[in-house]
């Protein structure tokens, strides 16, 4: 496999001091503060980032490897659509209440009402994910593994809501609000949506 090219592995460390003040400050990190925790100028991470909007952009963008690509990989290793369904459901959701790159993406959420080039970003995340879950239930219907209570893409838009939702809870330290409780709530959901019993996930 080929090396990452300077410039990227340089990306790289400057990702990953953004997400290392993200988990320490929970605030919006500006590129000085980026500059002090790897001990260089700020000039030197305005090459690779001229501006602060840019760095969050591209961390959001990478981490929808997780929250997507590594979703529908997980989900097409498995041929029941039931286990599919759990597997994305588990994936989705915060490992706990101080998962970095969850809590990224729901800052990028917040603003992004105000800042259209987020908004763009996030929006596109969102509806691949949506598409994700019609899919595993159209599918799912198909086979006659799932009797869905409504259109797969209405109960697949509650499915993204409730896991949007209670991962907040859990992101935001919500004592009533583990990952084992989410998790809970969305299969139960998804159970009473699809009329079928989900294999359980961790």
């Amino acid at each position: 496999m080929a090396r990452p090219s300077t410039k990227e592995e340089r990306r790289l460390d400057i990702l990953a001091a953004a997400r290392a003040l993200l988990l320490r400050w929970d605030t919006e990190v500006k590129l000085p503060d980026v500059a002090k925790e790897l001990g260089v100028t700020p000039n030197a991470i305005r090459y690779y980032y001229p501006d602060v909007e840019e760095l969050m952009r591209d961390m959001h963008i990478r981490a929808t490897e997780r929250f997507y690509t590594r979703r529908v990989e997980a989900a097409e290793s498995v041929d029941d659509a039931r286990e599919r369904l759990a597997i994305t459901i588990a994936a989705g959701l915060p490992t706990g209440p101080d998962d970095t790159e969850w809590r990224l993406l729901w800052r990028t959420l917040i603003a992004s009402g105000v800042e259209r080039g987020r908004s763009e970003v996030t929006s596109s995340v969102y509806h691949r994910q949506v598409g994700l879950y019609q899919s595993i239930l159209e599918v799912g219907q198909a086979l006659g593994q799932f009797s869905l209570s409504g259109r797969a893409i209405d109960v697949a838009r509650t499915l993204m809501a409730l896991e949007d939702y209670l991962g907040f809870r859990v992101i935001a330290h919500d004592p009533a609000f583990d990952r084992a409780t989410a998790l809970r709530m969305v299969r139960d959901y998804a159970e009473l949506a699809t009329s079928s019993e989900l294999p359980p996930t961790t």
